[in-house]
């Protein structure tokens, strides 16, 4: 006959109720519930697509197995830690003893289907198989190749959303055996026969073996023959006068887009259905609840005509595949990194900090995921090289990742801008810092507004000489004497000017030093459209598109670093037409360029300012 059994500590350490597994994931309980199930699921397929049900009910608390041990087992353990100072254990337990003593209790029942459940149930001293990894290790997982989980603690996620801190596993596995037990992770408490418990203790038969049979305590379920798979049932469910549906559909949503997209995953929560063909009404249903997260964007990648996609052998470990979506303001700049098994395991970023985009990354390698999983962190959100027995060579294949994402993007970006920014003359706008991931494409404004002008008659005998664009003297003087009956005649602005740039003529030029002279000045013009990107801030690479709004066949571009207070001259490297040929280059300008209006000059530029800047151009048609 079964029962509940709960080890005796042998005098050894009192364990409190802060169980380092359960406490990992109570900071997120429904979200982790909803990725280390569906993840587990995933692991143990054995067709194209599995599907989990997650159900909520009551049943009465009569049904539940031990029922009376348990609420004997929670005044104990009120007793024995009463004298502590602390709150939280007593709170747990008043509150579990009360749950427990009502007629009904809240059960939540989770359900994986077209999965090998859980093997290994009557192989009671074997280490290895699922059942002993999932009931009764600790901190172990023999989990090989794409399998998501490493660590074997995803199995605490269901304690941490149970007001008893207690869970039954049925299973109805692939070689057609049938068992059940429960656990429940406690604290010490002292027994009947005076001895002192570990904190966890078990329901079934002699030695903690499980029942082998199978257990229901949802009387509105029933699995046939051949319809293998495992049941979780969370005991005193706490979230159940919530709205925890939506939690677990977000998670789902945020953590599983690409499985259920590559329709390896189908979700049930409560009436609730996640699938392919449901994703977009889902997007629309759960919008507002999805903006704390990258999903909308992630799915736009997915469904976008637009979208570019790159795949590759990397490294000889596999093939990877790379979405990209541009999309003038609007994207966060992340790329969803999703590991074969279709779980996301991170929002990568860093890999631009001026470009408005959205990716998707599948991971498909079997042999690239292996060397993943063995560096991810326990809750499967973050790559971390020290995990690895060789930190280098994984910091180096992280890194070689994260290079391939930066240059699929510049390539993308070279075939042609889908969005330009607005700009009037110049394109000064500051870049985002990579570690803020708020600030978003933060844009100066600059003015269209035109100033008026009067024209005044000044009689001086020193002119300023005509300042050329590509030489840039703007100190030099030049002594002269006004024309025979002429006087020299200057535009001045009634408002403030530029103050690195001042405005040169247009004024009349026609001075004498002894003879006639005509000086002729270049003329800056508007673009139409100006954009700028850093490609490379490491290399101070830059990548230009300038639409012109005026032909010409003697363009100029004059490049400056913005400062505070001024702008100093951008020292150019080289400079290219992208998918041409080099350009002439003159101190910070590019001369000689053809100019036709409306149609892009996209320019590859490499400068020597080695990082981010702020960054000014000037464009001027010259006559020959």
């Amino acid at each position: 006959m079964a029962y509940w059994y709960f080890p005796s500590n042998d005098h050894g350490e009192n364990k409190g109720i802060n169980d380092s597994g359960v406490v990992t994931f109570r900071g997120t309980p429904l979200k982790s519930l909803a990725r280390e199930i569906c993840q587990n699921s995933l692991d143990a397929a054995t067709g194209k697509t599995v599907r989990v049900d997650f159900a909520n009910y009551e049943i009465p608390t009569s049904d539940v197995p031990g029922a009376e041990v348990l609420k004997e087992t929670f005044e104990k353990c009120l007793a024995y830690w009463n004298g502590q100072k602390a709150k939280t254990t007593k709170d747990f337990f008043k509150n579990a003893f009360e749950k427990i003593s009502a007629e009904k209790i809240s059960v939540l029942r989770i359900s994986d289907f077209k999965t090998k459940g859980l093997t290994g149930s009557k192989k009671t001293t074997d280490i290895n198989t699922d059942w002993m990894r999932l009931t009764k290790s600790s901190g172990s997982s023999d989990k090989k190749g794409p399998a998501g989980g490493s660590f074997g603690i995803g199995k605490f996620a269901p304690f941490a959303c149970s007001d008893f801190s207690t869970v039954f596993y049925n299973t109805y596995d692939i070689q057609d055996e049938c068992a059940y037990q429960g656990v429940s992770r406690l604290v010490t408490f002292e027994r009947d026969d005076g001895e002192t418990t570990q904190g966890i203790g078990y329901y079934g038969n002699e030695r903690n073996t499980p029942v082998f049979e199978s257990l229901n305590l949802d009387p509105n379920f029933k699995r046939d023959p051949g319809d293998y798979g495992t049941d979780v049932y969370v005991l005193g469910y706490r979230f159940s006068q919530e709205d925890w549906e939506t939690a677990i559909v977000v998670s789902i949503l945020d953590s599983f887009l690409g499985a259920i997209w590559n329709e390896k995953l189908t979700v049930n929560v409560g009436d609730v259905k996640i699938d392919k063909s449901t994703l977009s009404d889902l997007m629309e249903e759960y919008a507002e609840e999805l903006t704390n997260t990258y999903v909308l964007e992630y799915y736009q990648v997915l469904t976008s005509p637009e979208t570019k996609w790159f795949e590759n052998n990397h490294l000889g470990l596999g093939t990877i595949k790379l979405g990209y979506l541009l999309n003038g303001n609007e994207f966060h700049r992340k790329v969803a990194m999703i590991r074969q098994t279709g779980m996301k395991i991170k929002d990568g970023d860093r890999i631009n900090g001026f470009i408005s985009f959205a990716g998707v990354l599948f991971i498909e390698g079997d042999a690239i995921n292996e060397k993943l999983r063995a560096l991810e962190n326990p809750e499967h959100t973050e790559w971390q090289p020290d995990r690895a027995a060789n930190p280098f060579e994984a910091k180096q294949l992280i890194k070689s990742i994260n290079d391939y994402m930066k240059k699929c993007l510049e390539e993308l970006v070279e075939q042609g801008p889908q969005n330009e920014m607005d700009a009037v003359g110049v394109g000064n706008f500051i870049p985002d810092t990579p570690d803020d991931e708020k600030n978003q494409n933060k844009e100066e404004a600059i003015s269209d507004t035109v100033l008026e002008m009067e024209k005044r008659v000044i009689d001086r005998k020193y002119i300023p000489d005509v300042v050329s664009v590509e030489n840039g003297d703007d100190e030099s003087e030049k002594k002269v004497d006004p024309v025979d009956g002429e006087l020299d005649e200057d535009w001045v602005h009634e408002e403030g000017g530029d103050p690195v740039n001042p405005p040169r003529p247009p004024q009349p030029v026609d001075y004498v030093d002894g003879t006639e002279k005509t000086v002729s000045a270049p003329k800056e013009i508007k673009p139409s459209k100006f954009m700028y990107i850093c490609s490379n801030p490491d290399e101070g690479k830059y990548m230009v598109d300038f639409i012109p709004s005026e032909d010409s066949d003697n363009g100029t571009l004059s490049f400056f670093l913005s400062g505070e207070t001024e702008a100093y001259k951008a020292g150019l490297v080289s400079a290219s037409q992208i998918g041409g040929s080099g350009l002439n280059i003159k101190d910070n300008s590019l001369t000689g360029l053809h100019f036709e209006k409306g149609q892009h000059i996209r320019i590859s530029l490499q400068i020597t300012h080695k990082d981010y800047c702020s960054m000014e151009v000037k464009a001027y048609v010259n006559k020959k």
